[in-house]
């Protein structure tokens, strides 16, 4: 880690230093302190933030001799981590909040945990990268296929039909955004007019607690603002691999192999005349 933290700091500091009145990371407009959570998460693939019980999951590569995914875990107010067993290369991971429901997919199809935690096997057997939840599951296989599933039935996701795609998300006005190759499009639902974002490479896309679609670059993170139909910067952190939001809208990330959490702390930021 002794290498890591040049890195993180060279992050800090450029993100502090496009306003030298205040002090922590600038996100949205607002400052905060950092929190690491954890080390060591090997290539990260997916993450998600379950709001009910502030709880991290996410997917990534286990050192081994044989390449694998597992699903692991943070509970964000104790730390307390660990790996939950019995799905084959744990790949995708979404949170239902209103049932309180942890969805995974993995390489023999679709799972959800129980109470205890434990995985129990839904009846979808096609190999699964990513996971999104807006009302519905949508899922990416591993052929690039978007797919959704309602309450049992599997249906192809119409708006990308004929598309391969790496990953997808919804916004709150009804805004499908998806990556081929680190390329952002977006296409309404309901129209299969679809529209391309190329001026940034992009690395992950994802929602906030009221499905505001945003956008991680090697430039920076982006909002998308459906009023302009473009994108609004609201951070100069890079290349980040995972990000989610806690109910306060606080960040979490994950750059290199660390697990950030970014606490709000307004008495960090003091104006200087």
């Amino acid at each position: 880690m002794k290498l890591l933290y040049p890195l993180l700091l060279s992050t800090i500091i450029t993100i502090t230093t496009a306003d030298r009145r205040c002090r922590g990371v600038n996100f949205n407009g607002k400052y905060y302190d950092i929190d690491m959570i954890k080390e060591g998460i090997n290539k990260i693939h997916q993450m998600a933030l379950n709001r009910n019980d502030n709880t991290v999951y996410f997917t990534y590569d286990q050192l081994s001799e044989i390449p694998m995914r597992s699903l692991g875990y943070v509970k964000l107010d104790t730390r307390e981590a660990g790996l939950i067993g019995g799905i084959r290369n744990a790949s995708g991971v979404a949170i239902d909040h209103v049932r309180n429901k942890v969805y995974v997919g993995g390489q023999d199809g679709l799972f959800v945990l129980n109470k205890d935690g434990a995985p129990e096997k839904y009846p979808v057997y096609d190999s699964i990268e990513k996971l999104f939840f807006k009302d519905v599951l949508f899922f990416v296989n591993s052929k690039g296929e978007a797919h959704v599933f309602d309450n049992g039935i599997l249906n192809p996701v119409i708006e990308l039909h004929n598309e391969k795609v790496d990953d997808l998300i919804i916004d709150d006005d009804d805004n499908l955004f998806f990556l081929q190759n680190g390329t952002l499009f977006r296409v309404k639902i309901g129209t299969r007019a679809i529209n391309i974002h190329e001026r940034y490479k992009v690395n992950v896309i994802t929602v906030d607690p009221y499905y505001r679609a945003f956008i991680v670059t090697t430039e920076g993170v982006f909002v998308y603002n459906k009023y302009k139909f473009a994108l609004d910067k609201v951070s100069n952190i890079r290349d980040l691999r995972a990000l989610s939001f806690n109910k306060n809208l606080e960040p979490v990330y994950v750059v290199v192999d660390v697990m950030i959490k970014l606490s709000l702390n307004p008495l960090k930021c003091v104006e200087f005349y």
